[in-house]
């Protein structure tokens, strides 16, 4: 990463779930484009969510003219926080997978951090560590 710059964007929070507990959901989205390759994405889990249940998603909206959503992260049955270095298989000019090579997410879009499956109240905050 030499020469290269590199952020902390967040927090980005999911916004209070709401509904019975262990089905209570909430979503919010990033008001302005993040740009950049994923390095790490940190969750902080508040309130107290159960880790049984608990999914989180971190993902690209797809928004319009952007290229389609994608999920940049996902939890499930968890309430740990903590980092974690997300990485997508890289391919060759044909699009065939390069057996056991991985690289940084790249991110051009705005950014939907969603929870589910969690008591009523229960939110997360979300930074992402980027590269660009």
């Amino acid at each position: 990463m030499y020469g290269e710059f590199v952020r902390l964007v967040g927090p980005i929070n999911s916004g209070a779930a709401v509904g019975a507990n262990g089905v209570a959901t909430a979503n919010a989205s990033t008001t302005t484009r993040i740009i950049g390759r994923v390095a790490a994405v940190y969750i902080l889990y508040n309130d107290s969510p159960p880790a049984a249940t608990t999914d989180v998603v971190v993902k690209a909206l797809g928004t319009s003219p952007e290229a389609p959503t994608y999920n940049i992260l996902t939890r499930t049955d968890t309430a740990t926080s903590g980092w974690f270095y997300p990485r997508v298989q890289v391919t060759d000019t044909a699009g065939a997978a390069i057996a056991a090579t991985y690289d940084m997410l790249p991110i051009y879009d705005l950014v939907n951090v969603k929870i589910d499956q969690a008591n009523a109240a229960d939110n997360v905050d979300v930074w992402l560590l980027l590269v660009s």
